[in-house]
């Protein structure tokens, strides 16, 4: 009898490049909806390093490391950031109103997205550099 095959992990320079798209995807979406605001483009300048830092970190084994800390970085700086656009977030769910809906669901989203790449950052670290990915 064959052993189960073992799951695959992805590394995590794909992840940073992944992190990097869906937030650019989400300015894109902002932008559209709302015209050119700060709120708007704000995610999209991030997930544009995020995913710059990730092609980096693929391409150059040697600038890895540091490139990936430089990505955790800027997820965290965008997740900090975003915060505020928690609590408008749980009004839209309630059922109120906000001037400005569509920066509550960017910014949630944004948390959102840089949290599970800060996970999956710190949970790389804690297996080890080559367990993790």
């Amino acid at each position: 009898m064959n052993p189960p095959p073992k799951p695959t992990t992805v590394p995590l320079s794909s992840r940073a490049l992944w992190t990097g798209i869906f937030l650019i995807l989400i300015s894109t979406w902002a932008v559209m909806a709302e015209g050119v605001r700060p709120f708007a483009l704000a995610p999209g300048l991030v997930g544009l390093g995020i995913a710059s830092l990730g092609i980096v970190a693929q391409r150059n084994p040697r600038l890895e490391p540091q490139a990936l800390r430089i990505a955790l970085g800027l997820a965290l700086l965008a997740l900090l950031g975003s915060l505020p656009g928690i609590p408008g977030f749980w009004v839209l769910l309630r059922g109120g109103t906000l001037a400005q809906p569509v920066a509550a669901l960017t910014q949630f989203a944004t948390v959102f997205i840089c949290l599970a790449f800060l996970v999956r950052g710190y949970l790389a670290r804690t297996k080890g550099p080559r367990e993790g990915g």
